[in-house]
């Protein structure tokens, strides 16, 4: 088995910088307004979802309708895989894709007698093949690898929530159960049967499961807790493999092999939450995703690491490039609950797809599913542009436009403001924005942020 070393270098803040179309959000409702759609999980080869019911514990596909992108069915119900699956609130994970040569799978948690299993279901058509691997009781959160020219497809899960250890199977063998001792937070590597995970001392590590071996140490950075760590070829580098960890719940670093196959690894760039609101300084769910060989990260921007906790949050992508970067807020700018992103790729433009949650701890909560445009991709945008929302209370701005200064009437002076530019990037934080000098400042139209205690609101504003 080869080792694996780690190399150094300067860790690099990305700033993102504009591009030469004006980006407007279009975040829309694609899904009944009063559906029970709790964990999407997206099939990119026949473009439709999986997703598990939060009410009656059911799993389900339903196509996107390829016009509007929108479910074809609104409620989501459009097949019924399977019932009895473990309730969300107790795994936090429902059915996720699987792939290989052989087609197309589920995997997910199944309770039967009060025991839960991790559970298959194999497509072919227009019925699934259920199997429940009940030779291992108390297993939970199975995920596949999801490439269609694996010759055999594997799965990984875990014993509990506070469980110390990775096991695995290969779809060939599945009575053959396998450990890696002392691995976490493990996810498979994009279009690759390689696992990354966290070791025990909070660091990332890598297995292959076709060695049987120990993680191999990828990271050293003591004091650091890494979380999620998730990796994937990147076209854009030779098709070299990068990985990024979340650092401390609250900042991103993307690493970079430093050769083909080099199996050393070197911090290529990082970056912290990118919202302009104080509070949302957390980030969580990130995911990588490849559109038109360029790597991205969709991420949630929040006051909680978890995308379980259901507090507020902003959806956001970033494209991995340390000199040429991008970050973008793709949700609207409106107050509520976001959680679990996925990108998906269309013929011609990359969306971003998320869970906005009602009332979450109500017997009655609402997962309804929403799409958001990236302004990545040459097509047109999808859905429309960011309604207004009702006015919160705050200070009236004048001029607009403006040319150096901005004004303020009825302020309270306990306000936060941020301007940002066109595609998200900001330009000024802080309070007594009314004492600024904007005169070196681009011409054009800016976002101003304004933070209260009831809330905050959005503004366009023009400098010229």
């Amino acid at each position: 088995m080869r080792r694996i070393f780690l190399t150094f270098a300067i860790c690099v803040f990305c700033l993102p910088l504009a591009e030469s179309q004006t980006f407007v959000i279009n975040d829309v409702l694609v899904s009944a307004p009063n559906a029970r759609i709790a964990d999407t999980e997206f099939d990119p080869y026949l473009n439709r979802i999986c997703w598990q019911s939060g009410d009656d514990h059911t799993l389900w596909t339903c196509s996107l309708n390829t016009s509007t992108w929108a479910l074809s069915v609104p409620d989501g119900k459009e097949v019924l895989v399977d019932t009895a699956l473990v309730p969300l609130d107790q795994t936090s994970n429902g059915g996720e894709w699987g792939f290989d040569q052989t087609g197309t799978f589920l995997v997910y948690n199944k309770l039967i007698n009060k025991t839960r299993y991790a559970a298959i279901a194999y497509e072919t058509f227009p019925t699934w093949v259920l199997c429940t691997l009940t030779d291992a009781p108390n297993r939970m959160n199975p995920h596949a690898t999801q490439n269609p020219n694996d010759s055999v497809a594997a799965i990984q899960y875990i014993r509990s929530p506070s469980a110390d250890n990775t096991k695995y199977r290969f779809l060939s063998s599945l009575s053959w159960e396998h450990t890696i001792y002392w691995f976490t937070d493990a996810h498979w590597a994009l279009n690759e049967q390689i696992l990354t995970g966290i070791m025990c001392n909070d660091q990332v590590g890598q297995v292959d499961p076709s060695e049987c071996g120990f993680p191999e140490q990828l990271t050293n950075d003591p004091g650091t807790v890494y979380s999620l760590p998730f990796m994937w070829r990147a076209p854009e580098k030779g098709n070299q493999r990068m990985f990024f960890a979340r650092a401390n719940d609250s900042e991103i670093r993307v690493f970079k092999e430093t050769g083909a196959i080099s199996g050393r690894y070197t911090l290529y760039m990082s970056f912290p939450s990118p919202s302009s609101n104080p509070a949302y300084d957390k980030i969580a769910s990130p995911e990588p995703f490849v559109y038109q060989g360029q790597s991205y990260v969709i991420f949630m921007a929040s006051s909680s690491p978890y995308e379980t906790s259901y507090h507020n949050s902003e959806i956001w992508i970033a494209k991995i490039d340390s000199l040429d970067p991008l970050m973008r807020m793709v949700s609207d700018t409106s107050v509520g609950i976001r959680t679990d992103p996925e990108a998906f790729a269309t013929p011609d433009s990359l969306l971003v797809y998320y869970t906005e949650v009602i009332q979450p701890n109500s017997p009655d909560a609402i997962y309804r599913l929403r799409k958001c445009d990236t302004g990545i991709g040459a097509g047109l945008p999808t859905g429309e542009p960011e309604n207004d929302r009702p006015d919160i209370p705050g200070p009236v701005i004048y001029p607009n436009p403006f040319s150096s200064r901005i004004t303020l009437q009825d302020a309270t002076g306990s306000e936060l403001f941020s301007l940002a530019g066109p595609h998200g990037q900001v330009v000024w934080k802080g309070k007594n924005i009314h004492r600024e000098n904007f005169s070196s400042l681009g011409d054009g139209m800016y976002y101003l942020r304004i933070f209260s205690e009831e809330g905050y609101k959005t503004i366009k504003i023009i400098k010229e």
